[in-house]
């Protein structure tokens, strides 16, 4: 029997898979681009009982995501908004909300899925923890891959270099370049495989 696909993401299987923090995940979230979820016991939201999965503002636990210092494991929810609402809704019982845990959190599948289907994403991904990365090599490659794919290997190195420069070019926010020499040890590896087993 085939079993269904996968309904939710942790934070850590989100971040592994985009080579990306939490903290990203977090502002992604608080723009719109993903919704972070939860499974809460049933609590009082004014009259209105609320349980189950429901969708956690990241704006309200921030400091479970700081990009300096250490983050905290968990934090205090006051609001929420069921499944299929757009409304935040507040917690009044029990009072001060409730604590949730950063393992608690997940991304449901289907936004992963509108993420991931999203070509911004992949032409500019994230950058790990640290200095932003100056060139989209990600990006490259998977131009590279579809070129493969589509058209075959070309001639020489020369010519793949020449191709992967001229990616650059079209594609660089800034209109900056690598130097050619690092674009070829880049590709070197690349091509010594593709010649080995053509």
């Amino acid at each position: 029997m085939t079993l269904p696909p996968r309904a939710f993401f942790s934070l850590n299987e989100f971040s592994a898979r985009w080579s990306c923090s939490h903290a990203d995940v977090a502002g992604w979230s608080i723009v719109g681009h993903l919704s972070i979820v939860t499974g809460i016991a049933p609590v009082l939201c004014g009259l209105q009982p609320v349980a189950g999965m429901v969708a956690v503002n990241a704006a309200d636990m921030m400091k479970m995501f700081r990009r300096d210092g250490p983050s905290d494991e968990e934090c205090r929810v006051i609001r929420v908004r069921p499944e299929g609402s757009t409304e935040w809704l507040h917690i009044t019982e029990p009072a001060g909300g409730i604590m949730v845990k950063r393992t608690d959190l997940l991304l449901m599948a289907v936004d992963m899925g509108k993420f991931a289907d999203d070509p911004d994403h992949l032409r500019r991904p994230a950058s790990p923890p640290g200095a932003a990365a100056r060139f989209d090599w990600e990006g490259a490659y998977i131009m590279m891959f579809c070129r493969f794919n589509d058209s075959g290997i070309p001639a020489t190195q020369v010519e793949l270099i020449t191709e992967v420069q001229d990616w650059f070019a079209q594609n660089s926010p800034t209109g900056e370049i690598p130097e050619e020499s690092t674009t070829r040890k880049k590709i070197a590896p690349i091509w010594r495989a593709l010649r080995e087993t053509a």
